[in-house]
């Protein structure tokens, strides 16, 4: 391949004509395929008589291609071609000597290239790569030192998170980390920027190699003393800095990042472990003498440091970024809870709490900027862990907690006299004096201490009301907006304490109240958080109930300003507690949802295409937002179940959500719209044409990729058939596409056995609800669960068992001549008899139990000339198997009307668990069937008869099919009753006894000679039970 040609290619892809930088890509595009292309972009990349510009678009097109290419998808190999073995070996040849001559920008591409061959080729497909790594490290040239550490930084990341697979980074860290270390500790010694970026990346390899497991080798007294000393030094290093200009954009330069590096190296080294207090007991053995090495002989000399570069930093000698404050933070965290460090520590309390906590907690001259600039994110800062997470306030404040609830008989009362200090002298100055980002700090404090404070241990709980009355709720009227929002804030958290006069209590709340209306969007949203713990108060409630629309227009547009699902919670929370208020004004509420949820969802899918480092995370929060509202509407209209009106009127703005949601494929939030589509029909009860439409949307949704949402899927399902049976009944397409819906999960190879539950209960709904309606459907559902029945070891759990043997019970209750002759077509009927009777003690629950009585007395109540041969002799053990169901059915009916007793605060209608459990059963001898028919018929036979006599036979009071069996220990799935009522069935209306009275005087009529061959058959007690049986039957009949 011609090398100037490439190169007048990516000249090409760098002019101001369109139309010439497309000709060039497509030229590129058609190269790619060309043996030599990765080889011949190295070349480029690697001469020095090129263009940066031009040198740069190729080692961007050669990462591009490695990243997708060298272990493509197989969605990639569709769409490029794949790269020849050639131009493999010759990239692994030369890339570090590319990198080695690249400019900065470029050694960065193509490192990124070296870690996706690595994690795919290493060690298997380049053995040798560790040989000219060592070369590199123990070259004398500085930039082959520098291409060294690179290399290994990205062969260290391969193995960070692997905590199993220890050999190969173990290796590395005995033979190449001691050359490294001393690279670090000769390099710390200089300020030349190379050497910086040297030590750096030592660091971060050192780091990178005990994220997961500590290396033998690194343990070694000698180890941990040379990277100790070396860690130490470059923390210690000092460093000119103008104090009136540093900020975090400085600590992005490379003797910043050293430090940060060394800090963060230290810290992973003790609290994962050097520190006997924070061990886990499975690393209490194997760690155990490496971390009294360290707490005895190098945690006093770090702690040393660490207190020094504080009081540098306090007296302004020392600058540290936001990150390393969070990260000395941190350390002082782990030291707190450790004993002989918290004994050199402990002296130190006082002037940490002061003159390094509390500074970090003040509102800073940052905070300023922020609030001005951009209050969307000031907001999202405060009130969002996540975005917190990490920084040195939340470090601060966390430090604050521990040596609160660690230390409290040290530290509280040292603290409290700090803060009391500090608000103290606010209230006593003149309004001229007064600090009010002291004042911040101070509240920061208590609210930091909020748990510690409210104990019964406390030693100011009974002092609360009064210091919310004296430094909190007067920062209400603050002229300073971030006080305002600081008092929120802490009253929030103190939100439980109460008053000893109720008017206070009044007047506090219309404090609260009014800043809704702040022209601070920081205040407005901190009084919307703080009324939200104050409606459990019923005078607040009662007050609010006056201006519930105004409130609830208020945090509608606090949505529209600020994408936060904090803000949603508590619109949802307003919806539950103001469930019985929110009718008259439901649906436009519900609107106003529906444009905030598309007015965020429109900006996600319209990024979702371009993620890049700088949107991801503003992408994540719009999408938390969006599920917010969305479970703000599902809460909405779960409400208002008892209004099936007002849920008409909601169709026209739930559905088009539900659609949007599908058509785009935003799999996040599946979930909620099921959940709200399920509210919608269980409430109306009926499906509309609208709902009929959006049935086609759920269709394609699951025939592109929902079939992994089947669990979401199903409560809906089952609505669409319970409330639309009028349409299902008449409709063939309707019925085909639910038909393929099942089948499609039954067979699929992608899903596991809750998900086949799932089918399985979807079959049922549809034989339930359409009883006499849907025959063409009940042979292929028959088949399906036949599949799974009649193959040794194709059911692996309980509940899957049961579930498919109650789709042929359910069959046989919708029509059992239609059941019965799918099974004698093909030659079913004796294996799966038999594996119903095998497994009956496995239905447990109240619905189990009387299908199985409806699907056996189904059989019974066939004519003789249409019951097929091979079951009529097994007729009076089929009985006998109905009243052995019968013997338990009463404990169950029982057992689970003491648990709706029990459970009579649950919320049956959500959160209901779909799948029931996963957990693997051994289904014992049931393995050792043989589909022969003949031994099938026999051990038909045999197996009604043991069960039977064995059973009924007893003289056991006590008769329980799951009570004694031995396999039958991991046979109850969850509880019991966890699927209970999950879904409205007919079968919840049918009595078991008046049904089995009503098929025994059918059974005398249509087959008379079957009759008396069952009552000869029957012993004297089971005649008895059948007498019992009978007058159950009338008592439940009388009582109807």
């Amino acid at each position: 391949m011609d090398l100037q040609s490439l190169v007048g290619l990516f000249d090409s892809t760098l002019h101001p004509d369109l139309t010439v930088r497309k000709t060039a890509e497509q030229q590129l595009q058609q190269l790619e395929s060309h043996d030599g292309f990765l080889s011949v972009l190295l070349q480029m990349i690697s001469a020095a008589d090129l263009s940066l510009g031009t040198k740069q678009a190729a080692s961007i097109y050669f990462k591009n291609r490695v990243r997708r290419s060298w272990q493509p998808s197989k969605r990639a190999l569709e769409q490029y071609p794949a790269i020849s073995e050639s131009d493999r070996t010759a990239t692994k040849e030369n890339i570090l000597a590319a990198i080695y001559a690249s400019s900065q920008a470029i050694k960065l591409q193509l490192t990124e290239c070296l870690g996706v061959i690595l994690k795919h080729d290493f060690p298997e497909k380049w053995p040798q790569f560790t040989v000219h790594l060592k070369e590199l490290l123990h070259a004398q040239d500085a930039q082959r030192v520098y291409t060294g550490l690179l290399a290994l930084l990205e062969l260290i990341k391969r193995y960070r998170y692997n905590s199993t697979n220890r050999e190969v980074v173990n290796e590395i860290a005995k033979e190449l980390f001691p050359q490294v270390q001393k690279i670090a500790e000769q390099a710390i010694a200089s300020d030349d920027e190379l050497a910086m970026r040297m030590v750096w990346l030592s660091f971060k390899s050192y780091l990178n190699t005990i994220q997961s497991g500590l290396p033998v080798s690194l343990q070694e007294p000698a180890n941990l003393v040379a990277w100790g000393t070396a860690f130490i030094k470059m923390i210690e290093k000092p460093v000119a800095f103008d104090t009136a200009t540093i900020d975090d954009d400085a600590a992005k330069e490379p003797v910043w990042k050293a430090k940060k590096w060394a800090v963060r190296s230290v810290n992973r080294l003790y609290g994962r472990y050097g520190n006997p207090a924070l061990l886990p007991s499975g690393n209490a053995k194997k760690h155990g003498a490496f971390a009294k090495l360290f707490t005895a002989n190098f945690m006093p000399q770090i702690l040393q440091v660490y207190l020094q570069q504080i009081e540098g930093y306090t007296a302004g000698h020392v600058w540290m970024s936001t990150r390393v404050r969070g990260l000395v933070a941190q350390f002082l965290s782990d030291c707190i809870k450790e004993k002989s460090a918290w004994k050199l520590l402990k002296p130190h309390t006082e002037a940490i709490v002061a003159h390094f906590i509390f500074p970090q907690l003040c509102f800073t001259k940052a905070d300023q900027e922020l609030w001005e600039d951009n209050p969307v994110e000031y907001v999202q800062k405060r009130i969002d862990p996540l975005d917190d997470f990490g920084s040195a306030t939340a470090a601060a404040s966390n430090l604050l907690i521990d040596f609160a609830f660690e230390r409290r008989s040290a530290t509280l009362n040292t603290i409290l006299a700090f803060v009391n200090g500090v608000l103290t002298s606010y209230l006593q100055s003149s309004e001229e004096a007064r600090d009010p980002r002291s004042k911040d700090g101070a509240l920061s404090m208590l609210t930091s201490l909020c748990g510690a404070l409210v104990s019964k241990k406390s030693p100011v709980s009974k002092s609360l009301p009064d210091i919310l009355l004296t430094h909190v709720v007067p920062e209400f009227k603050s002229k300073y907006g971030f006080l305002r929002a600081r008092a929120l804030d802490t009253y929030c958290r103190y939100s439980g304490v109460e008053f000893p006069d109720k008017q206070i209590g009044r007047n506090v709340f219309e404090h609260v109240f009014n800043l809704l209306q702040d022209p601070e969007l920081p205040v407005r949203v901190h009084a919307a958080l703080a009324l939200e713990p104050m409606i459990e108060n019923e005078e607040n409630r009662d007050a609010l109930a006056a201006h519930l629309p105004q409130v609830m227009q208020v945090f509608l547009n606090l949505t529209n300003e600020i994408d936060s699902d904090t803000i949603t919670h508590v619109i949802e929370e307003f919806v539950e507690v103001f469930a019985d208020r929110m009718a008259p004004f439901a649906v436009e509420l519900a609107q106003q949802l529906r444009d905030t949820f598309m007015r965020i969802m429109g900006d996600v899918v319209t990024n979702q295409p371009e993620l890049t480092s700088a949107n991801i995370d503003d992408i994540s929060d719009k999408s938390m937002a969006a599920m917010g509202v969305l479970k703000t509407m599902g809460t909405l209209v779960l409400n208002l179940e008892g209004t099936p009106e007002v849920v008409f009127r909601l169709e026209d703005v739930v559905y088009p959500i539900v659609h949007f949601v599908l058509e785009n494929r935003v799999i996040d939030l599946y979930d909620e719209v099921f959940e709200i589509l399920d509210c919608c029909l269980f409430a109306m009860k009926k499906v509309t044409p609208a709902g009929w439409a959006l049935f086609g949307a759920i269709y394609s949704s699951f025939k592109n990729d929902g079939i992994d949402f089947i669990e979401e899927m199903l409560p809906s399902l089952d609505n669409y058939v319970s409330y639309g049976m009028d349409v299902v009944a008449t409709n063939t397409d309707v019925q085909a596409r639910l038909f393929d819906i099942i089948e499609s999960v039954m067979k699929s190879d992608r899903v596991g056995e809750n998900e086949c539950i799932c089918a399985c209960k979807l079959a049922e709904t549809i034989m339930l609800q359409g009883r006499g309606k849907v025959d063409g459907m009940i042979p292929g559902l028959i088949s399906l669960a036949a599949a799974y029945l009649l193959v040794d070891d194709a059911i692996k759990t309980t509940p899957f068992l049961v579930h498919a043997l109650e789709v042929v019970l359910n069959a046989l209750y919708y029509n059992p001549v239609i059941t019965l002759n799918v099974l004698e077509q093909y030659k079913w009927t004796d294996g799966i008899f038999t594996r119903m009777v095998q497994s009956a003690s496995k239905f447990t629950r109240v619905h189990d139990k009387k299908l199985m009585i409806v699907g056996l007395t189904a059989v019974l109540s066939v004519p003789a000339a249409q019951l097929p041969p091979s079951l009529q002799n097994g007729l009076p053990q089929l009985f006998e198997t109905v009243l052995l169901v019968f013997q338990t059915l009463g404990k169950a009916i029982e057992a689970r009307d003491a648990w709706l007793c029990d459970n009579d605060d649950d919320e049956f209608g959500s959160g209901v668990d779909w799948d029931g459990a996963d957990e693997d059963f051994d289904l014992g001898d049931e393995a050792d069937d043989d589909d022969n028919a003949d031994e099938m018929q026999s051990a038909f036979i045999k197996e009604l008869a043991s069960q039977a006599a064995q059973a009924l036979g007893s003289d056991h009071d006590e008769l329980e099919l799951n009570s004694n069996d031995d396999d039958d220990d991991d046979d109850d799935f969850g509880s019991p009753f966890d699927e209970e009522y999950s879904l409205e069935s007919p079968l919840d209306q049918v009595d078991a006894y008046v049904h089995f009275e009503e098929k025994v005087a059918e059974m005398q009529n249509s087959n008379p000679a079957a009759y008396r061959a069952i009552v000869e058959h029957l012993s004297s007690e089971n005649t008895q039970f059948v007498h019992s049986l009978l007058e159950q039957a009338a008592k439940q009949r009388a009582s109807s």
